[in-house]
């Protein structure tokens, strides 16, 4: 059975953390298996330095939606989109690339959204310095 697994959440949710113990749980880990998508890859320098840029933010996504689309298409049996997807538009087109070719496709919540307590715990700790106040504004925009 090839999947797809969407997460989604706020920065500082977990939802790398969980892609890969997901990865690790479906496919023993065993990296010809599975494939993670994120467009945080596309912001880590040579050295592996996140360095965020919102004007290259259009770009990057569409850079992730393609290396994902050769993974589907590659027929990895796990694919994995490891991105905030605050927004349904967000993610349809991973939906209905991963539809055209038969994959079977999960959405999974990371975190608690709405959960203020939360929401400063993921400013906290999430590694790409997203300041507590875009977290809430973006729980605020969530859509279900």
């Amino acid at each position: 059975m090839k999947q797809v697994v969407i997460l989604r959440g706020l920065p500082g949710s977990g939802k790398t953390h969980y892609a890969q113990n997901l990865a690790d749980d479906l496919v023993a880990g065993d990296a010809s298996q599975y494939f993670i998508c994120s467009t945080d890859d596309f912001f880590l320098s040579e050295n592996g330095e996140y360095q965020f840029d919102k004007h290259k933010l259009p770009q990057y996504h569409n850079l992730n939606l393609a290396r994902y689309i050769k993974a589907l298409s590659e027929g990895i049996p796990l694919v994995i989109v490891d991105n905030t997807n605050i927004k349904k538009w967000e993610f349809v087109a991973y939906v209905e690339a991963a539809h055209a070719l038969d994959y079977q496709v999960k959405e999974v919540i990371v975190g608690e959204v709405k959960d203020k307590a939360m929401q400063h715990l993921y400013a906290q700790r999430n590694t790409h310095n997203v300041a507590l106040r875009t977290i809430a504004k973006m729980a605020y925009q969530f859509e279900w």
